[in-house]
């Protein structure tokens, strides 16, 4: 009681504007109201003013809650009585009484009666009357608000550790040094789920990380989550005192409770405390939430261990752009530059991200441009406060540059530790470092530091704020060895500390050790310090080029196009001279490019990719209004004598395509990470762009009449590179475009053919996107060529089928050809040579589609018929037409002979595919002995060419029955020249086709086999399904093994046609065991180098059916059983399975040491496959390892395998030293940024 009585007293002694404040704070936390409107005291006083009520809360439900205080003397009941009622006096206040929902009085009154009470309960009818006075107020205080009688009264109830979730975020953020918690959470949704659902399974949650990175503000929000009014949360923020008097004042009733302790290590006596709570009794369901750093997890695990066991819950760093999105909802930070310098200086931790993002608030963009204050307020205080001496400095500052280190291995480490260390005794500085939080010790072995912007500040506070260290002597020290992690530690500096003062320091201490560096090191000095010394850098590159010999290389022959992919610059000078773009040197550099260039045009790929990738488009271009691509495409064209120098005009149109790009796409690292991302970028429509496109466009106009260039020219023009935008964006590049196409290309009166075919890809597109044609895009129409291609050429428009293009097509075609005479068709014959040479190959199949209409069109007249064909042959058949059905219309028009005579005397392209279609086509019942004869002496002559038509199987057949000779000579000419046999098979396809062909060699199924091995060598198209292969080994057995033979001598047996359903089919066969024993005799016995997994692959393949899976593992365990004494046998039988077929492993071995259980022939076999890869890490392939040999030990009972089990025991130790290895050597790389 002595705590409400000196509550008492103290309100007794308060002023009445203070009294206010003190009831304002109650009710805040009593009824959790937010809106309390005060009107009874003067501003940033404690004087009371007069006012009806003293204040006023808006309710959800739009109706107001009045508050009245009265002094703090005595009041009689007649005055709060009168107090309420002038609530109701409209000279005091207008409010009608339906908008008043309640009126709360607070008093200060001892002597209040019953009826007195009642009487006040009942002045107003309707409206609810709650009098709070101070024995209430005083016992409230005490009992559930402490925090507010000390921040109010100055009477400490606890020790100030305990309280409830929002009062900790007030008495958090209070302190200035750190980060707000009171903001929006974003981007922890996985990390609340799970914490939520370990609170409601675990007595104990423990979040464990580094600092800064969340910890507290992730478990707020679960404590958030939990107060639901059916468990008190209590926070607890330590201040150094004991908690036990807290406990028992907090939890003294029975009921459900979640304890969150903040930086859990820093809590007085944490065992005793843990003790007191999770040994309640049974009805007091306490469930604890612990944050704490990496350094001290282990202490505070322990000391829960001795209770009950923890769930353990790591918390991991937030990402760039995780820590960007709660800038933005939290700060109102938008601007990318702000935000990309935040995430940088916070790397990851979320409380330098807020204090460096209030910071730019307050002093803008300056303010954070130099991170040194923000460094020198949060870590300059753990510095002192860790008391570190300038050994335990030192040490970190080693750390931080050669980091991660090992055992003393690093030579970085160990050459700076003896530069500057003199003798420090570094195991004891590490385990104080360590004990302190400031180094990761991971496994004993390796240190580093343990928060990246901590060690950041070492950097900053050696090199520069206390120059322990010089910055010229580590760069000597450093280079050329260690070089990346010195440009790594200089770029940081600048980076992060860009002050005038550490900016030149830096600089001149770099010019300095260039200076003084041995000559043999100036290239890494060059390529890592340039900018530092542009003067300098390019008289060195400007030497390098002079002394370089002069090359001389054809880029006539040279296909620029088929190395765009690689991306790689090979030379380093070329890449150096990449770096200049946004500096004073830029066009001295591009001069000095193309100066290079001149000697060396063997290393265009490396002048592409850095002008393309390094010099024209970047995300700096729109700021700079796209000014440096301006000059850069300017000197280039200067370079190119307006097409006089042949090599310089080449590089420019390459690097006037990439211009004209709308969407690039770029690579870039992510920082602290050995990733990088995948980055699009449009260049949407400026004034500025569309200039350089203009002058693009002109160049091209007056390259474009030199034939040299004219037809890469003539490729660029007609891609629409619109690619990325919006429609208004292509709108607005398309008619800037095509206004200086049509101006500066296209010859308006006589327009060429590609004139016509650019004009009208401008004009689909603009039909596309809905611009206004006008009579510039009808200029097409005048070149007659061109009208002949769109006429023959099929054009698919989204919406329509194919054959509504055919026969729209057919339409066009026969429109047009209705009124053609003769000359006419010369004419299109003619056109379509031009074509031939013209067109893409795509192309091509659509026009020779096109002209088969026009023969089509033209049938119903034999008569003209064969005056267009003869002309047609007479253009050489441009576009070689198949033939196929104009042969049939000529035999079903004119007849044999007369076709025969008619093709035979024209001369043309392909005319022997035409004349073999005609016995292909004859009718059966047309076919005589002339019919014959002719075909035999036109087979006979054709095989003597060489390149004969060799006819399919089916028309040989067809005349071999009336002439066995044209059978024979083919089945030899096949047989003597195997490149045919591919051809002679290759429309093999249907079971119809097969069967005539086993039909066809019935009486002598060994030339099929040779025909067949030697058209399956030749392609992999013939008998792609093995339906002819399972026909012929129907027929005879022998044919497996010449197979066999030919898949062994193959270089590559992976499969890449159909060799696994050939082997499957074999495994099918009634005789399989002995086709599989030939098979494996051939590909894996015999196998001398045992590189055997092709082949081991192809005939143990995995397969669904079960029948031949089966088989299989009958033929591989009866094999093992049969040859167990064979060790070397064994071995590959052991490899099949363990590569191959690695789900019977496990079985497989406790097989074979079934049957020999000789220790030295066991260490022979393979346990594990010899061929591996991952992706990561490659733990999780050792743990599979040890699982497999944990398995296999407890699977080898009674005493014939004790020497066995050893073994296997030492294998599995073995690889848990080499997995601890491999744990260190990953950390190493993956926690060194450098």
């Amino acid at each position: 009681m002595n705590n409400v009585n000196s509550i008492q007293n103290a309100i007794m002694q308060l002023e009445g504007g203070a009294f206010q404040k003190l009831f304002d704070a109650y009710l805040y936390k009593k009824y959790k109201f937010n809106n309390i409107q005060t009107l009874g005291v003067q501003t940033g006083t404690n004087k009371p003013t007069k006012g009806t009520p003293d204040s006023y809360v808006l309710a959800d439900d739009g109706k107001y809650i009045l508050i009245n205080y009265g002094t703090v003397s005595s009041q009689s009941a007649e005055k709060i009585r009168a107090d309420i009622l002038s609530c109701f006096d409209t000279t005091k206040l207008l409010l009608p009484k339906d908008k008043i929902k309640k009126i709360i009085c607070g008093h200060c009154s001892t002597n209040i009666h019953i009826e007195q009470f009642n009487s006040i309960m009942e002045t107003i009818d309707g409206v609810e009357i709650e009098l709070i006075g101070i024995d209430t107020l005083s016992h409230d205080l005490a009992l559930l608000y402490p925090h507010i009688a000390k921040d109010e009264l100055g009477i400490a109830i606890d020790t100030n550790q305990f309280f409830e979730v929002e009062d900790f975020v007030k008495a958090y953020d209070a302190n200035g040094i750190n980060a707000p918690i009171n903001c929006d959470f974003l981007h922890r949704k996985p990390e609340i789920t799970e914490i939520c659902t370990s609170i409601l399974n675990n007595r104990v949650t423990v979040l464990t990380g580094p600092s800064g990175i969340g910890k507290t503000r992730l478990a707020l929000e679960a404590c958030r989550k939990q107060d639901d009014g059916q468990t008190k949360v209590f926070c607890i923020k330590s201040n150094g005192n004991l908690l036990y008097e807290d406990i028992k004042y907090y939890i003294s009733d029975p009921g459900r409770y979640l304890i969150f302790f903040d930086d859990a290590n820093m809590v007085a006596s944490l065992e005793n405390v843990l003790g007191s709570l999770l040994t309640l009794y049974t009805d007091f369901d306490v469930r604890v939430l612990i944050s704490v750093r990496d350094y001290a997890k282990e202490r505070v695990i322990d000391a829960v261990s001795q209770y009950i066991l923890p769930n353990i819950i790591e918390v991991g760093r937030l990402k760039d752009d995780e820590i960007k999105d709660i800038l933005k909802a939290d700060l109102g930070i938008v601007n990318s530059d702000y935000l990309n310098k935040i995430a940088g200086i916070a790397n990851g931790n979320i409380r330098l991200a807020f204090l460096a993002g209030m910071r730019s608030i307050d002093g803008g963009y300056q303010a954070i441009r130099n991170a040194e204050d923000i460094f020198k307020n949060y870590y300059g205080r753990i510095i002192d406060e860790a008391k570190l001496t300038k050994q335990d400095i030192l040490i970190l500052f080693f750390i931080a540059v050669a980091g991660p280190v090992k055992n003393n291995e690093n030579q970085l480490y160990r050459d700076m530790k003896n530069l500057y260390g003199g003798k420090i005794v570094e195991k004891d500085i590490i385990e104080n470092l360590y004990s302190l939080e400031l180094v990761d010790w991971f496994k004993n072995e390796i240190t580093k530091i343990t928060d990246q912007s901590f060690g950041n500040y070492i950097l900053y506070y050696v090199l520069f704020e206390k120059k322990l260290v010089s910055v010229e002597s580590l760069i000597s020290a450093g280079f050329p060895a260690f070089r990346n992690k010195i440009v790594y530690v200089l770029n940081t500096l600048i980076e992060i500390f860009n002050s005038e003062e550490c900016s030149k320091y830096i600089e001149d201490s770099i010019i300095s050790a260039w200076d003084n560096a041995p000559l043999e090191q100036e290239m890494e000095y060059l390529e890592s310090f340039y900018q530092v010394n542009p003067d300098k850098a390019l008289s060195i590159i400007k030497n390098h080029i002079d002394q370089d010999v002069n090359v001389d290389f054809d880029l006539h022959s040279f296909d620029i196009n088929s190395k765009k992919n690689y991306h790689n610059i090979t030379t380093k000078v070329i890449g150096i001279l990449g770096g200049y773009k946004y500096t004073e040197n830029f066009e001295d550099a591009v001069d000095l490019l193309m100066l290079y260039f001149e000697k060396r045009p063997d290393l265009i790929m490396d002048f592409y990719f850095v002008l393309s990738e390094r010099l024209l488009y970047d995300k700096y271009s729109y700021r700079d209004k796209y000014n440096h691509e301006m000059r850069l495409l300017d000197k280039v064209w200067c370079y190119t004598e307006e097409g006089k120098n042949y090599n310089n005009s080449v590089l420019y149109l390459q690097i006037a395509e990439y211009a004209l790009k709308t969407e690039i796409s770029f690579t870039q690292e992510i920082r602290n990470s050995r990733s990088v991302s995948f980055v699009r970028m449009t260049l949407g429509y400026t004034d500025e762009l569309a200039d350089i496109r203009t002058r693009i466009w002109k160049n091209l106009a007056i390259l474009r009449k030199n034939e040299e260039y004219r037809n890469a020219i003539n490729g660029i023009l007609l891609e629409v590179h619109y690619n990325g935008l919006n429609e208004e964006g292509v709108k607005n590049y398309l008619q800037s475009d095509f206004n200086t196409i049509y101006e500066y290309v296209i010859d308006k009166n006589t327009p060429d053919f590609y004139d016509a075919k650019i004009v009208t890809k401008y004009k689909q597109v603009s039909e596309e996107i809905g611009i206004r044609l006008d009579d510039r895009y009808m200029v097409a129409e005048r070149n007659p060529k061109f009208r002949i291609y769109r006429m023959l050429i099929r054009e698919h428009l989204i919406g329509r089928t194919i054959e509504d293009d055919e026969r729209l097509r057919k339409e066009s075609i026969s429109k047009e050809i209705s009124v053609y005479d003769l000359k006419d068709f010369q004419k299109l014959f003619c056109t379509c040579k031009f074509l031939e040479k013209t067109v893409c190959d795509r192309d091509k199949w659509s026009i020779s589609r096109g002209l088969d209409c026009v023969f089509e069109i033209i049938e119903c007249n034999i008569e003209l018929y064969l005056k267009v064909l003869k002309e047609y042959f007479d253009a050489n058949a441009p576009f070689r037409l198949n033939g196929y059905r104009q042969i049939e219309y000529l035999l079903d028009s004119i007849g044999y002979e007369a076709t025969y005579c008619f093709i035979k005397n024209n001369a043309f392209d392909k005319k022997d595919v035409w004349m073999s279609f005609i016995w292909e086509s004859v009718p059966e019942e047309n076919i005589n002995e002339k019919v014959v004869n002719d075909y035999k002496t036109f087979v006979f002559d054709n095989l003597e060419k060489d390149n004969p038509i060799i006819p399919t199987v089916q028309v040989v057949a067809r005349y071999g029955e009336r002439d066995s000779e044209i059978k024979e000579a083919v089945i030899k000419a096949v047989l003597d020249k195997p490149k045919l046999s591919a051809e002679f098979l290759c429309d093999t396809y249907d079971d119809d086709g097969i069967k005539e062909i086993i039909n066809f060699f019935k009486n002598d199924i060994s030339a099929l086999i040779s025909i067949y091995m030697s058209a399956i060598k030749i392609s992999c198209e013939v008998d792609y399904d093995g339906k002819l292969f399972a026909k012929i080994f129907e027929q005879q057995h022998a044919i497996w093994h010449e197979y066999m033979d030919w898949v062994k001598s193959k270089d590559n047996m992976s499969g890449d046609r159909n060799e696994h359903k050939i082997f499957e089919l074999i495994w099918r066969d009634d005789k399989w065991c002995e086709h599989v024993e030939y098979a494996f005799k051939i590909l894996i016995d015999d196998d001398a180098s045992f590189y055997i997994n092709e082949s081991a692959g192809l005939l143990f393949a995995k397969t669904t059916d079960t029948a031949i899976l089966e088989r299989k593992k009958y033929y591989l365990f009866e094999k093992l059983r049969e040859s167990n004494s064979e060790i070397e046998k064994c071995k590959k039988l052991m490899y099949v399975v363990v590569n191959i077929l690695p789900e019977w492993k496990l079985e497989y071995i406790l097989e074979f040491l079934k049957v020999n259980k000789k220790l030295n022939d066991f260490k022979k076999i393979d346990l594990f496959s010899s061929f591996c890869s991952w992706s990561g890490s490659e733990i999780p392939l050792i743990m599979e390892k040890i699982d497999f040999l944990k398995l296999l030990k407890d699977n080898l009972k009674g005493i014939d395998y004790i020497d066995h089990r050893k073994y296997i025991e030492e294998y599995r130790m073995n690889l848990e030293k080499y997995k601890e290895k491999i744990k260190l050597r990953e950390y190493i790389e993956n926690t060194d940024y450098a």
